[in-house]
This record gives C-alpha cells, sequence and structure tokens, in this order.
C-alpha cells in the first residue's frame, strides 16, 4: 500500500516501490517509507470503503506539475469538538482540489504534527484522548534561508 517517498536532488517528489539502489539511481536525496499512495502521476489511487485505515489525524505529502509541495496536517479524535479525521478518500479528494500530481500519506495519528518555531500548532490527539504527540523520528520539513533571496 506504500513504499519509498521522497524528493530527488532536482525536487521531484517521487514515489516507489522501490529499494534503497533505484532510489539513489533515480537521484532521490530524502526520503521517508510509509503509504499509501493517493495520487501517482495525476491518477487518483481507487481505495475500497475506508480502505481499512477509516478516519484518523492524517500527514499528506504532494506535489503539483508546477513543482509546488503541498503539506497537509489534520487533526482527529476530537470527538467532543466532532473532529474525527478523513479517510483516505477525504485524502483524494483534498489532493486532487489542490491540483496535487503525486501524493502519499505519511504516518498520521498522534504523529500528525505540524511545528511552527519550535510550537506545535495543531491538536495531536492520543487513543486515550490526551492532547499530546509520540515522538517523530523522520520528518519533512520547511526552513526559511535568511541569506537567501526569494
Amino acid at each position: 500500500s506504500g513504499g519509498l517517498i521522497g524528493f530527488t536532488d532536482d525536487n521531484v517528489l517521487t514515489l516507489g516501490r522501490i529499494n534503497a539502489n533505484k532510489a539513489q539511481e533515480l537521484g532521490m536525496r530524502d526520503a521517508v517509507t510509509w503509504g499509501p499512495f493517493l495520487i501517482i502521476n495525476g491518477k487518483s489511487s481507487e481505495i475500497l470503503g475506508n480502505g481499512g485505515w477509516g478516519q484518523a489525524a492524517r500527514t499528506v505529502i504532494g506535489q503539483r506539475k508546477d513543482g509546488i509541495v503541498l503539506m497537509l496536517v489534520l487533526n482527529g479524535r476530537n470527538y467532543a469538538k466532532g473532529i474525527l479525521g478523513a479517510d483516505m478518500d477525504d485524502l483524494i479528494k483534498i489532493m486532487e482540489n489542490y491540483g496535487a500530481y503525486n501524493a502519499a500519506c505519511l504516518d498520521g495519528g498522534t504523529s500528525s504534527v505540524m511545528v511552527e518555531n519550535g510550537k506545535i500548532i495543531n491538536d495531536p490527539i492520543d487513543s486515550t484522548g490526551a492532547h499530546k504527540t509520540r515522538f517523530v523520528p523522520t520528518a519533512f520539513g520547511v526552513f526559511l534561508d535568511e541569506d537567501k533571496e526569494n
């Protein structure tokens, strides 16, 4: 249902069920393993029902054909506020709406965390209802290089 998700040296988001040697041949610079893949080369995946994943907090990365990278973090499990999260079809529709050419799920649940300037800005909730995250060993980040113009 997934595989390698990463960026090549020329900043192209690449998805594939490939090994490390093939990733190096493709020039992959940064990568993680997860899934499922939601959109591959402009073709949306077909997920039956909820695909067994149900509704939960989600993290998605995608890229449009023009190179713009899309990052999405959705809260879930806040039953008191009626925030259940999203299933795979919801994510496909969102990514289609924003023009994703390639898109894939990253780890969800309490790994769905968005941080700005060292502060968590969304509301991760674990299975006990506690408002907290777990340690996340890998992540994609966006960093401002103040030494560069634009």
